[in-house]
């Protein structure tokens, strides 16, 4: 881990401007949340929320955890390291630099509100957000890798444009299973909370009831939803690493044929590569049934590793 870290600062790859931007993004959107709907900054933790997952979204799909640095990893890959020291090495990256963003927001909200007293209620649960995206990203990661291309290149090689296309919608389709992730502490809290859904003003009058149902509050949402979420996390990186480990020299001839591609590739400024897509966009149809071929025998590949694990 603190190898990565100093490599990530010394080469300082695309997919880390693309993780600062998301995070540009997420306080573009905490500031209009704060000016223009003006919530509660004092009781509930939301405005902290929404900022953090959609940060997070961005970063499961931009960060690319095995194919953002292509030449890198099939480098790596070739000279014996395992794909699992990737993946892990760059979950903590990600988590750290998540942590860090969500240590942002939660001060940003600190000063705003003047008060504190809201914090150690909400950071279990805040900090365990962003687990779910990159949990996807790693299945997304070895399942359907995309390597990596800065737009200008991405634009000329419409051969790739459904694999990119694919890899970019399915964190971001993926992630509705979030509610699915919030099924679980609901139902609990639900089974030991009968009376779950009476307005605080009724509560008042059973003090017995009401410190009950804070006590199962504690439970479920502090203590349960961030195991939950640490599980779930821990699972897809197994999994995730069992699969690569599989296919790395599927994985390592994937990224050098997107290498090769960008070394064959005009060097266009992205203005004119922006300008040539029309040419691009006709030879679609001609490349569409061989990219969509080798996709279902990745989809394929993948099917067999997980019925071998």
């Amino acid at each position: 881990m603190p190898r990565e870290f100093l490599r990530v600062a010394k080469t300082r790859p695309d997919w880390l401007y693309g993780m600062l931007s998301s995070w540009v993004f997420g306080l573009v959107f905490y500031a209009y949340l704060v000016y223009f709907t003006h919530p509660d900054l004092v009781h509930h933790p939301l405005q902290t929320i929404v900022p953090v997952v959609l940060t997070a979204l961005a970063d499961g799909s931009l960060t690319n955890q095995l194919a953002a640095e292509p030449e890198w990893t099939a480098q790596a890959l070739r000279d014996g390291l395992e794909p699992a020291k990737i993946l892990r090495a760059r979950n903590i990256f990600l988590v750290g630099c998540e942590l860090t963003f969500v240590a942002l927001v939660v001060g940003l909200t600190v000063h705003l509100s003047h008060t504190w007293s809201w914090v150690p209620a909400a950071i279990p649960q805040v900090a365990v957000l962003p687990l779910l995206p990159i949990a996807i990203g790693n299945i997304a990661s070895v399942i359907l890798p995309c390597p990596f291309m800065r737009l200008r290149h991405r634009f000329q090689t419409e051969s790739t444009w459904i694999r990119w296309s694919l890899y970019v919608a399915v964190p971001f389709a993926l992630s509705s299973v979030a509610l699915a992730m919030y099924a679980l502490p609901a139902l609990i809290q639900q089974h030991f909370e009968p009376h779950v859904a009476l307005s605080a003003t009724r509560l008042t009058h059973n003090t017995a009831s009401a410190l009950e149902a804070s006590k199962i509050f504690l439970l479920t949402w502090l203590v349960i939803t961030p195991l939950w979420h640490l599980t779930i996390w821990y699972l897809s990186l197994k999994f995730s690493e069992g699969i690569a480990h599989v296919r790395r020299k599927g994985l390592v001839r994937l990224m050098d044929h997107h290498t090769g591609l960008i070394e064959t590739l005009d060097d266009l400024s992205l203005i004119a590569a922006t300008k040539a897509l029309p040419n691009h966009v006709k030879a679609i149809p001609t490349d569409l049934k061989a990219e969509l071929r080798k996709i279902s025998e990745e989809l394929l590949e993948a099917s067999t590793t997980l019925t071998r694990l």
